[in-house]
């Protein structure tokens, strides 16, 4: 009598990638928390807008400087320790803004909070990285990055109900509870592939002759920063996250300012540019992947969904000139398509140019870049709303993608796997 084959999950590897695009979901709930909650908040503390602008500020700063230490720490300790760690911080500190008594302790929750989530993205993408072999990158990629605009859909109305039903304070402690939730199957299923009880040998082979070589020796973040092609990553991303972070946090005060909308009538339709940047996502995954099967080449499959990506921002400049309303909303539609075709190639390249040991780090970097310029768009916006009007902050969004993209061009011509021990690019794993 034979004894029964253990049971071993078919393509263990997307149970992973859909698991991270959750956790990026309730990332952005648990952020969005707080704006939605704002105006109850505000009139319950006191609170002015200035004081309010101060505690999005402290998120933004915490989270900056957090990604770079986030993404080392993933490097050092490994995406299944690392993320049940952030999870379990920023969760706690979700909770603990039902808590809070003023502005003093709110501002202490934001800052702790953005320290966690900053480690959300590099977890993900060293998890992504060990997991997936370079033809499915692009795709894996695309279902996490769809996590963004898809937390955005659901914070909304998520949160609404809850405080309208419990309350804010009870709000913010079941959201937080949604993270410790969500930490019993990722401790359950992640493992690295190499030591996965579950794993099929089959799907081991596929992924692990998908990596090429990466032994890197005692590289580190100055060793990286030695190079062309990380700079290439975090300019690229300092130039273009920045214009995302406009239309999270710019769209309803422009449809009330510029467009004349009601509070009801944007919450008919402000969620749509997030549902076709959640689609964007993936497409943009999905079409780097097809033209990687196409052409056998890395550079092309890549900078191609880049300059489509950075190119479609310039629907933005229309959708400041029509004088139609719903002929705006459409085309800010498609600008959020583009920057998340381009979200999800960008950062997918940190896998493509180095082996997962270092990923973690090179996405903390570029993410820190990401979040600096975020700080600086959404100052010089504040000016330039305030001083002139929303139409040459348009065109910065407009222009910007395009001048990362170039910037990104010129510092890494072809997409190859670098060689941090000879100082040099070199061609471990060169572009097809």
């Amino acid at each position: 009598m034979q004894t029964p084959r253990a049971r071993r999950p078919p393509g263990l590897r997307w149970s992973v990638v859909w698991l991270l695009f959750l956790a990026s979901v309730i990332s952005y709930v648990d952020r969005q928390a707080l704006s939605i909650n704002a105006p109850v908040i505000r009139d319950e503390f006191g609170l002015s807008n200035t004081d309010y602008s101060y505690l999005v500020i402290g998120f933004l700063v915490a989270y900056t400087f957090g990604y770079s230490a986030t993404g080392y720490l993933v490097d050092r300790i490994g995406a299944r320790r690392a993320f049940g760690l952030f999870m379990l911080a920023w969760s706690v500190v979700g909770v603990l803004h039902g808590l809070a008594t003023g502005f003093r302790s709110l501002l202490a929750c934001r800052f702790l909070l953005g320290l966690g989530e900053a480690g959300a993205v590099p977890s993900s993408m060293r998890a992504i990285s060990e997991w997936f072999p370079e033809h499915e990158r692009s795709k894996a990629g695309g279902i996490f990055a769809a996590g963004t605009p898809g937390g955005n859909l659901v914070a909304a109305p998520l949160v609404a109900y809850l405080t309208l039903t419990f309350g804010w304070r009870a709000a913010f402690v079941i959201t937080g509870l949604l993270g410790l939730l969500w930490l019993v199957p990722w401790l359950r299923l992640y493992h690295s592939p190499e030591r996965h009880p579950e794993i099929d040998p089959s799907e081991r082979e596929l992924i692990l002759s998908g990596r090429g070589s990466s032994q890197q020796g005692n590289a580190s973040m100055r060793d990286l920063l030695r190079h062309r092609e990380p700079w290439a990553i975090i300019i690229g991303r300092f130039m273009m996250d920045p214009v995302w972070w406009f239309y999270v946090f710019w769209l309803p005060n422009y449809l009330t300012d510029a467009r004349g909308f009601s509070l009801e009538t944007i919450g008919q339709v402000a969620w749509i540019p997030f549902l076709t940047g959640m689609v964007g996502t993936m497409a943009g995954g999905w079409l780097s992947a097809w033209l990687l099967r196409r052409t056998g080449s890395l550079t092309i499959a890549r900078k191609a969904v880049l300059f489509l990506g950075a190119a479609g921002s310039l629907f933005g400049l229309p959708a400041a000139m029509v004088s139609q309303a719903w002929v705006s909303v459409v085309l800010i539609c498609l600008v959020t398509f583009a920057l998340c075709m381009w979200a999800t190639i960008i950062m997918t390249l940190a896998a493509d140019i180095l082996p997962p040991e270092l990923v973690g780090s090179m996405t903390g970097l570029s993410g820190s870049g990401a979040a600096l310029g975020g700080i600086v768009f959404t100052f010089v916006t504040g000016r330039l709303v305030d001083t002139v009007s929303y139409w040459p902050v348009f065109v910065l969004a407009a222009t910007a993608p395009l001048v990362g993209f170039a910037a990104l061009t010129v510092l890494m011509p072809e997409i190859r796997r670098i060689d941090l021990n000879r100082g040099g690019a070199a061609a471990a794993i060169a572009s097809r």
